[in-house]
């Protein structure tokens, strides 16, 4: 097993992103050749008078046990997505945080919930509610709390055949919105019907509560970790499903996921090889690194519909909320480290994890994030398959305008045959 540093100097971003492109196809040189601000502005164009191009970095083998380092880089084309129109200023997260405070953030984030709550009602009929569960755990780290979580499961069979396995599902929002059930209702039912699986998705806690109802502590990556062990030691037999796990998050969702992954991973305590029980994860346009990747930092306040400074506030609302509930002291949360492995996944050692699925669109403020992860993923000797969508933007094929766009659809049924490949792969 290769051995790195968990604390990579930041020269390393530069040489992941060259030693990616040396991989990947004379297309994606080309790419990424000029200057991202150029090349963003013209993938980014709301003219679908050309098609759009969908790139696929894979290994030749897909086979987890497969050390080929061999690639194959392919190119598809399909329109390109439709480009969402830059909201106002004073509407963007970060301005409403800094002019009216955590109160008017909070107000915006259950707004966003009631949005939720009619996408559920419209999108979800009365006889998916009936596959719908609500379940709480109890932590893994304290005898005291609990984790909620909510179960998808595929329509009934009269023979009571074993499902396939359990895909753990953690929903994005940038850690101050979203749930494991108005959110995400209608994708955890399609993924729950595509792959034949349960779907356990995460209730974690959120950045833009000001108060913490009964003493709730604020640690979502510990809610996440609850559910992942759930899921290995009485998860099958519950749900009456075979003992083959899969693993998909968005956004913030993949970084708590990642993190979670890692910290079973490091367990001493005589569970199975994280490998050998967890068959893939499916990372999608995932936000790796808190201290900001260029892509991200350079993106102002140009994309939509999440922008780079928006992106920003969200990683320092997240990171303010830990200190919080680790030390109330004003002068500490100037302190936190957001480039530790603990905070930020891109520093950490990544050996030794299952073969993973990394997407993200090229109008994405989080392009860097994956392409850098894609590169240190691979080198740490795990199997990684990358795909870039062109003009695609956060939350393509899950939210906003591109949810259903073709190249959204596209990006979201790829994710599906993912997960499905490596579920066929270990199914008895």
């Amino acid at each position: 097993t290769m051995t790195m540093s968990a604390r990579c100097r930041p020269i390393h971003r530069s040489l992941g992103l060259l030693l990616f492109i040396k991989q990947a196809s004379s297309s994606l040189q080309l790419l990424f050749s000029s200057s991202r601000h150029i090349s963003m502005k013209m993938m980014s164009s709301t003219s679908n008078s050309r098609q759009g191009k969908i790139w696929t970095h894979r290994p030749f083998q897909v086979t987890p046990a497969s050390t080929a380092t061999t690639t194959n880089p392919s190119i598809s084309h399909c329109p390109l997505p439709t480009k969402t129109p830059t909201p106002p200023l004073e509407n963007r997260i970060h301005v409403v945080y800094q002019s009216a405070g955590p109160v008017a953030l909070e107000q915006l984030c259950q707004s966003k919930q009631e949005f939720y709550k009619t996408q559920f009602s419209s999108c979800v009929t009365t006889e998916d509610r009936d596959r719908i569960r609500k379940r709480k755990l109890a932590s893994s780290s304290s005898s005291s709390r609990e984790v909620d979580v909510t179960i998808y499961l595929p329509k009934s069979d009269p023979n009571n055949t074993k499902l396939n396995g359990i895909c753990l599902h953690v929903h994005g929002g940038g850690w101050i919105w979203g749930d494991s059930q108005y959110q995400v209702a209608h994708r955890c039912l399609e993924m729950t019907e595509s792959m034949n699986v349960a779907v356990v998705s995460v209730e974690y806690s959120l950045a833009s509560t000001i108060c913490n109802d009964n003493g709730q502590i604020f640690d979502p990556l510990d809610e996440v970790v609850t559910a992942l062990d759930w899921i290995e030691n009485t998860g099958a037999d519950e749900l009456n499903t075979k003992p083959v796990y899969v693993a998909s998050g968005e956004s913030s969702g993949a970084q708590l996921l990642l993190l979670s992954m890692l910290k079973r991973r490091d367990r001493t305590d005589g569970m199975p090889s994280l490998t050998s029980t967890w068959k893939c994860l499916n990372l999608v346009y995932g936000f790796y690194d808190l201290s900001g990747t260029p892509s991200m930092r350079e993106d102002g306040n140009d994309s939509s519909p999440i922008c780079g400074n928006e992106l920003i506030c969200m990683a320092d609302l997240y990171c303010e909320k830990i200190v919080q509930e680790r030390n109330h002291d004003e002068q500490c949360k100037k302190k936190i480290d957001r480039q530790h492995p603990s905070i930020s996944p891109m520093y950490a050692n990544l050996s030794n994890l299952p073969p993973a699925l990394i997407s993200v669109g090229t109008a994405d403020p989080l392009l860097d994030d994956s392409l850098f992860l894609a590169n240190r993923y691979s080198i740490c000797g795990n199997v990684v398959e990358t795909v870039l969508y062109e003009g695609g933007e956060h939350g393509i094929g899950h939210f906003g305008l591109q949810e259903e766009d073709e190249m959204g659809r596209r990006a979201r049924e790829y994710t599906l045959q993912f997960m499905k490949r490596y579920l066929e792969e270990h199914i008895c």
